[in-house]
């Protein structure tokens, strides 16, 4: 071999070390944030959530709860939520799991959510499903972005995205909607 041969070589070979070399030196240590503890962790139980006045903002059946110390909000599986109205009708919301917000203010369903709404006059209930879904209990709000189903009596709606007015008793899918409408039976 040819003596520029060498230098190149051993050029390449002092580039590939000091790269290793670079990669392996001791990094300084980041000081780690381990996992918060939770206040408390509740098992099979139901609670009753009031708003500032004293009415029931939501009632919340789960086997499993646990509270963020840091954070004030609540991580919670497979719940069972009910929302009332004002006429003394409920709202029933079943979901894999959520999350709730501090102060309440927001309550997070997501994996298969299910809601269906107060009985009508008729007897005939209003079911929504989707991914996901979030209720503002101060405002008897609810929305979501995803694709969400709306079924009544035989009638059913599909769209994306939506937003509910729980007090009215109203909803309002946002895009792509999709329908099949049977007039109810007489």
């Amino acid at each position: 071999m040819t003596r520029n041969l060498w230098t190149i070589l051993f050029f390449v070979l002092a580039v590939l070390t000091s790269i290793t070399v670079w990669n392996l030196r001791s990094k300084a240590l980041v000081k780690a944030e381990g996992p918060s503890r939770s206040d408390y962790v509740l098992h099979n139980f139901e609670m009753i959530s009031l708003d500032e006045k004293g009415k029931e903002a939501f009632t919340l059946k789960s086997p499993y709860l646990e509270r963020d110390a840091v954070g004030k909000t609540l991580s919670i599986l497979t719940p069972k939520f009910s929302f009332p109205d004002n006429n003394g009708g409920m709202w029933h919301a079943e979901s894999g799991n959520a999350w709730v917000g501090p102060k309440a203010e927001e309550v997070r369903l997501q994996d298969k959510v299910e809601m269906v709404g107060p009985k009508t006059a008729k007897g005939q209930q209003t079911r929504f499903s989707a991914p996901e879904l979030t209720i503002f209990p101060k405002k008897n709000t609810a929305q979501s972005k995803d694709v969400v189903t709306i079924t009544r009596a035989d009638s059913i709606l599909q769209g994306h995205g939506l937003q509910v007015d729980m007090q009215a008793k109203r909803f309002q899918l946002l895009a792509d909607v999709k329908g099949r409408y049977a007039p109810a039976r007489r």
